[in-house]
């Protein structure tokens, strides 16, 4: 996106310098050339906002995707990790009552 972006705005900065170049070289009187720079800048500007926007949507969406997902893979990992800790918990108890019933069963002597 990087590359495309650079393009972009290298194009913009371009148009806009071959704008400014071409009328201030125009045969035109002064306050018509002010004008016609005015509102190229003003267009360079609105279209430099819409392309900011257009940016921000795109990483707003990617972010949330990137939320989605990280908050799946924590689910996923807390309930792996309970389920680990509860057959351990049943795993320790199995044993703990074997090693109780043993000695239960052991003659003293």
């Amino acid at each position: 996106m990087s590359n495309r972006t650079d393009f972009v705005a290298g194009f913009i900065l371009g148009g806009l310098l071959g704008t400014a170049l071409a009328l201030l070289f125009a045969p035109r009187p002064g306050e018509e050339t002010r004008e016609q720079l005015l509102e190229s800048a003003e267009e360079a500007r609105d279209r430099a906002r819409e392309r900011a926007d257009e940016v921000l949507k795109k990483v707003r969406s990617a972010a949330e995707e990137m939320s989605q997902r990280g908050r799946s893979k924590f689910d996923e990992s807390a309930t792996k990790l309970r389920e680990a800790m509860e057959r351990g918990r049943e795993v320790f108890e199995e044993r703990t009552r074997g090693v109780h019933g043993r000695s239960e069963e052991r003659p003293e002597g």
